[in-house]
């Protein structure tokens, strides 16, 4: 009977280390693992002009269609800036008509734009965006995309296109 008594214990505690380890096994296939992808840009301290909020540039924005006036909207997105040196200018660069503007277009018809930041129109020549001063405290200000002239649509279709810019420190000259 003793002996009984201990074959049943010991098969009982092989039961019972059997479903301790299923269990364990069993909650590691509900376990959940995430991967976060990250990514930082630290910019210069000296010189800097990056958007205030970050991953739109790497997207196609829409313009947008005002169906009162016949025109695009408006784009508008903030920048922040700083050159510890001097001004900051900017020039537009890709692919621009022949008067050196951007334009959106449909394949047959083309809508040219205009482009300023910090409210001073910018071109294909390079033009001083910022002035030392405030470029040396540092700011925030808009980059504006709009349709160039003030004129209703009379075109329509599916316009693509894109703006292409860059900005460069303007290093002071001490006399």
């Amino acid at each position: 009977m003793n002996r009984q008594f201990n074959v049943i214990k010991t098969t009982l505690a092989a039961a019972f280390i059997s479903c301790a380890a299923m269990t364990g096994a069993a909650n590691a296939t509900e376990s959940q693992s995430y991967t976060i992808n990250l990514s930082a840009t630290v910019p210069s301290d000296t010189f800097q002009v990056i958007p205030v909020d970050a991953g739109w540039n790497d997207q196609t924005q829409d313009m947008g269609y005002d169906i009162a006036s016949s025109k695009l909207q408006i784009f508008e997105k903030p920048f922040q800036y700083k050159n510890t040196a001097g001004a900051i200018q900017a020039t537009l660069t890709g692919n621009l008509n022949s008067d050196g503007k951007p334009q959106l277009s449909n394949g047959t018809d083309v809508i040219p734009l205009a482009v300023s930041f910090n409210n001073t129109p910018l071109s294909k020549t390079a033009t001083e965006v910022v002035s030392e001063s405030a470029a040396k405290a540092g700011g925030r200000t808009s980059l504006k995309i709009t349709q160039a002239d003030d004129a209703a649509l009379t075109v329509n279709g599916m316009f693509t296109g894109s703006v292409a810019m860059i900005f460069e420190p303007v290093v002071a000259v001490t006399p």
